[in-house]
């Protein structure tokens, strides 16, 4: 694997298969949107937070339009997240990864408070990361998920390619998440859903 920890071109996410394209779908084209955060709380170390803003449009592909990376704290993670929210608008979706036991609940709890007047909830994934991304990774293979051109793509692709075996997966989660829980009719009709 010539010190990969993936082969070239990626295993799991046939890096290949992502479509890159210019623009972002005209918003007659979108059927809805999610922005989904995997949320992280060491500043310069440890995981990122990444929050990744998918669209499901309405010929059945999702594209992926922005990506936002960092290693922050907490409090500067909150920050950032109701930032991007504002940027986003209204219209977008949010999806809140809680992890499991009271902090990751009290934790999802404070950043739905805080995102009050936005469609946000939180998001209790079960089972395997692997597992849980195989519906999405189904999508790449099948050239079903578009990529906006940014600055993001880059590490974007990286970590996808080297998805599971990879020291970062947190892209891919939110990623995996956005597209899931972009499926599910029943997220477009709450206005927000507290735990």
């Amino acid at each position: 694997l010539q010190q990969r920890p993936a082969p070239r071109g990626g295993g799991m996410f046939p890096v290949d298969r992502f479509q890159i394209v210019k623009h972002k779908p005209e918003p007659a084209n979108i059927e809805r949107s999610m922005r989904y955060w995997d949320k992280a709380g060491t500043a310069d170390g440890g995981a990122y937070t990444a929050g990744v803003l998918m669209h499901k449009l309405r010929d059945g592909r999702f594209c992926v339009s922005d990506v936002q990376r960092k290693q922050l704290s907490a409090l500067d993670r909150e920050k950032l997240i109701k930032k991007i929210a504002v940027n986003d608008g209204e219209d977008v979706l949010i999806g809140i990864e809680q992890e499991p036991g009271s902090g990751g609940k009290e934790s999802a709890e404070g950043t739905i408070r805080m995102l009050a007047g936005w469609r946000a909830q939180a998001d209790r994934p079960t089972g395997d990361k692997v597992i849980r991304a195989e519906p999405y990774a189904a999508q790449v293979e099948n050239s079903n998920i578009l990529l906006c051109r940014g600055e993001w793509v880059t590490e974007f692709l990286r970590e996808h390619e080297s998805f599971p075996n990879g020291k970062y997966k947190d892209q891919v989660d939110a990623a995996s998440a956005a597209f899931t829980l972009l499926l599910n009719k029943s997220v477009t009709k709450c206005r927000e859903l507290l735990i």
